[in-house]
């Protein structure tokens, strides 16, 4: 059997669950980032529209040349009304100047919340500037009270021809605060979003895989002998597997009803001839009678045990039949404690309930029986009988008779086994009780050991495919 032993195959409701993620994860990611971008451009958006106002407005109230208190000097009719421009270190400010030739930009005109100070621009917003002279530039800067700007820069032409910068400034620390928590919630939500569609996705699998899974608990079932066929309502993807199992159990029975047939064929065609051998042996008085009888009453026995043996093997290939362990044993116990009522036997049962053997009634009371009868003979008082599942042996279970007769060293339990072996031709018998069990045995993919018995005589263990 370990040739058919395989690698435990991957599961089809993990396989089809992976197969999902792997697609629904990276666009849920991509749908988060999309939504944080998304935001994040309309809430800079609505943030700048102050601030190109405050440019709009330099910008008409900005005056030089005749009109001016003094002649080309700039001034602005009007300032922005807003009191945070008024607010010293308010987080508002407004600016115009000029680059010099260091690349410094020199106030002309400031916001008084400034404090005298002067917006720190970036080298690169002079580079934009010369590369695109007439656009406007946003970038960031570091504010007089060390707080990050966002800064909008526009080059302006005076009226006097003098090109100027007016650049219009905010404390965006609250805006990207804003951002950071709009991103964390999107996320949050998005992996909340994942385990629900991973839930969902599961349960849709195992949901529809579940005919599957009933079909395979049916076909548990019949290997098992709870069920003699597939039973049961199926989607019309799986109704025909169904079908086509219920036909193979069916083909399986009959090949194996019509194996059964030829060895009853083959048990009538032997023992008709045997048993004239042995009438004829028994009416004459010759030594040469005495072999022939002897002969044939051995050939009658090994025709037996192998008609036996062949009736095993195929009922060991037979599906959807189980046999019940207690109930094979209590009878055979009251059977031979009456038949060796004169050794006034003690039987001690330790069966476990609902313990069932996953073959034919007819072979445990053969398998159990011999064993049984064996330790009767060897016994001096005591039989003790155990039954219950097999450790670490999945559909495995285990009988154990025992007895306190004399035992067997282990020496002599490779002899015991042989066919018509016998260790003491002072006790009745054939010497085929072990081996008829041990062949029953292996009939059924199981096996027989020999050992110790707790009581001190010889204990036998036979391991069979069986349940609870």
């Amino acid at each position: 059997m370990e040739k058919f032993k395989k690698k435990t195959p991957q599961s089809l409701v993990s396989r089809l669950v992976r197969s999902a993620v792997f697609w629904m994860i990276p666009l849920l990611a991509l749908t988060a980032m999309t939504l944080t971008w998304f935001y994040r451009s309309q809430t800079y958006k609505l943030f700048d529209e102050p601030l190109e106002n405050v440019i709009t407005n330099l910008i008409a109230a900005a005056e030089t040349g005749d009109g001016a208190p003094d002649q080309g000097i700039l001034y602005l009719t009007r300032e922005p009304l807003d009191p945070d421009y008024q607010r010293a270190l308010s987080g508002r400010y407004w600016m115009i100047g000029q680059f010099e030739d260091s690349g410094v930009l020199m106030p002309l005109r400031a916001s008084p919340s400034l404090s005298g100070e002067t917006l720190q621009l970036l080298p690169n917003v002079k580079r934009a500037l010369d590369a695109q002279p007439n656009e406007e530039i946003r970038t960031t800067a570091q504010g007089p009270d060390e707080e990050p700007l966002r800064v909008l820069v526009r080059p302006v032409i005076l009226p006097n021809g003098e090109p100027v910068l007016m650049a219009a400034a905010a404390d965006v620390r609250a805006l990207q605060s804003d951002v950071r928590r709009f991103a964390l919630i999107a996320t949050s939500l998005m992996l909340l979003l994942i385990a629900a569609v991973i839930f969902a996705v599961f349960w849709q699998v195992r949901n529809g895989l579940q005919p599957l899974f009933t079909l395979r608990q049916k076909v548990a079932d019949v290997r098992e002998g709870k069920s003699d066929h597939v039973d049961g309502v199926f989607p019309s993807e799986i109704a025909p597997l169904a079908n086509e199992l219920n036909t193979l159990i069916g083909h399986n029975k009959d090949i194996v009803e019509r194996a059964r047939t030829h060895v009853s064929n083959l048990a009538h065609g032997l023992k008709t001839p045997l048993a004239v051998l042995l009438n004829e042996a028994e009416t004459s008085k010759s030594g040469l009678s005495k072999i022939v009888a002897r002969q044939a009453q051995s050939m009658q026995r090994q025709v037996d045990h192998h008609l036996q043996r062949a009736r095993a093997a195929a009922r060991g290939q037979v599906v959807g039949v189980s046999t019940s362990v207690e109930e094979s044993i209590q009878p055979l116990v009251r059977t031979l404690s009456r038949i060796y009522r004169d050794k006034d036997i003690e039987f001690d049962l330790d069966l476990t309930t609902g313990l069932m053997f996953r073959g034919e009634k007819r072979d445990l009371d053969e398998m159990v029986g011999n064993l049984l009868d064996n330790a009767c003979k060897w016994t001096s008082s005591k039989v003790m009988i155990s039954s219950g599942l097999a450790e670490n042996e999945e559909g495995q279970i285990t009988i154990e008779v025992g007895d306190n007769g004399s035992g067997l060293s282990e020496d002599q339990y490779g002899e015991a086994l042989k066919r018509g072996s016998r260790l003491d031709e002072a006790t009745p018998g054939t010497g085929f009780g072990l081996p008829i069990v041990d062949d029953l045995a292996r009939a059924y993919n199981g096996h027989l050991s020999l050992g110790k018995s707790k009581l001190g005589g010889l204990s036998v263990t036979i391991k069979l495919p069986g349940r609870i």
